[in-house]
């Protein structure tokens, strides 16, 4: 099995982090892969927000509870670092051309040892005031709405994988 095919059969969403941060160069490793992902049409109009420091990410992460009534206890999983995903409003493929480059974001996160976690909260509240003025602040342009988040970050607790569903292919000859 090829290196790749490992990555992709063991990465899990990290549900507890550690609170140190990984190394700022392990981060935007994670960011290039990000980027080197497909888009569609070519248009590459994502913007990657990096948020490397815990206690920002988790006044974010209050912020996000209040707007979707999570509770105090949430807190993206304690991750120190949090990657945003963002696209101008009302682009035709924000959300594939998101997905494609957060689905690399995770695997790269996975080869370098470190955990990761898709956040879809941020997505849905990034319009909330308190919520857009945090997203403002830490760097996501005005005209963009958050098209899916990463909790990133050293693995507290590993997750266990889930049994996989059986019979999602159909092969037509």
């Amino acid at each position: 099995m090829s290196n790749l095919m490992e990555v992709i059969k063991s990465r899990r969403s990290t549900r507890a982090f550690k609170s140190e941060l990984p190394p700022k160069n392990q981060i935007m490793q994670i960011v290039e892969a990000a980027e080197w992902a497909p888009s569609g049409m070519g248009k590459y109009l994502w913007h990657f927000t990096v948020i490397y420091n815990a206690e920002k990410s988790l006044k974010l992460a209050r912020a996000v509870a209040e707007a979707d009534n999570r509770g105090p206890q949430y807190n993206f999983y304690g991750a120190p670092v949090n990657i945003i995903i963002s696209y101008k409003r009302d682009e035709h493929h924000a959300l594939v051309d998101g997905a494609a480059a957060m689905e690399n974001l995770l695997l790269m996160a996975t080869e370098l040892g470190l955990g990761s976690c898709w956040i879809n909260q941020l997505r849905e509240t990034c319009d909330v005031p308190e919520v857009r003025a945090l997203l403002t602040e830490y760097g996501v342009p005005e005209d963009h709405i958050v098209v899916c988040s990463a909790a990133i970050g050293y693995i507290e607790k590993e997750t266990p994988a889930k049994p996989r569903h059986e019979g999602l292919v159909s092969i037509t000859e």
